[in-house]
């Protein structure tokens, strides 16, 4: 009778997910990571600026253009200040973009008492979903909502202007005002002019792949992943 002899050694069960399937398992993991953090999609905020003091009912806006991303946008932080004595209300709202002005108000970010004598950062979080298509134009404004004091607003004078974004997101140097009734933002405002604007940051969470770019940097760290883990890996017969 032959007798089989035994090998001695370990062996390594394969995995049945080849390494193509495995290499997009990685990228897909690496993207929806990506996509999930919270970005700034626009900020203008850096800019030196001074104060100007909104009677009750007047709103200022200025625009920005997203690039090539879908969002969903959180928040939205401005300066402002107490244009009194006494605290001020303050309103902010995404507006579509109509021709270059600034179109319908689609998305309140809600109201704020603004108790600051001095400048400072206020957020303006979003309770529902907004979502911001690419390449598109929209207008963040800012109204008093108070019944009688002033709000302190501070805006870009110029004359240099800058601006950090997400995607080839774009800001321009402009702004527009207008006058509403009470909580109600205006029915339609003045045309914008140039040489000054109201900065602000938008926050978001991208919600669309991004450009070949990124997405190909993804793929190549997938792969690299890959490549290390079937090299580091032995069988022994």
């Amino acid at each position: 009778m032959m007798l089989r002899k035994k090998t001695a050694g370990k062996t390594i069960k394969r995995s049945n997910l080849s390494y193509p399937a495995l290499v997009a398992l990685i990228a897909t993991l690496s993207l929806a990571a990506h996509l999930a953090q919270a970005n700034t999609i626009a900020s203008s905020i850096s800019n030196s600026t001074q104060t100007v003091i909104f009677s009750p009912n007047h709103w200022a806006a200025s625009p920005f253009t997203t690039g090539y991303q879908s969002w969903l946008l959180t928040n939205v932080t401005l300066s402002l200040l107490q244009g009194g004595p006494s605290n001020s209300l303050a309103d902010v709202r995404l507006f579509s973009d109509n021709a270059g002005q600034v179109g319908v108000s689609l998305a309140d970010l809600g109201v704020k008492e603004i108790t600051s004598s001095q400048s400072q950062l206020w957020s303006f979080a979003a309770s529902t979903d907004i979502e911001l298509a690419p390449h598109t134009t929209y207008w963040i404004a800012v109204g008093n909502v108070s019944a009688g004091p002033g709000l302190g607003v501070d805006y870009v004078p110029g004359p240099s202007f800058s601006f950090t974004g997400a995607g080839a997101v774009s800001m321009d140097f402009s702004g527009a005002t207008g006058v509403g009734s009470g909580v109600n933002p205006p029915a339609a405002f003045d045309a914008p002019g140039a040489g000054a604007a109201v900065p602000f940051q938008a926050d978001g969470t991208a919600t669309s792949v991004p450009e070949p770019g990124p997405l190909a940097v993804l793929l190549l760290g997938g792969a690299a992943v890959v490549a290390f883990r079937r090299a580091s890996r032995t069988t022994t017969a």
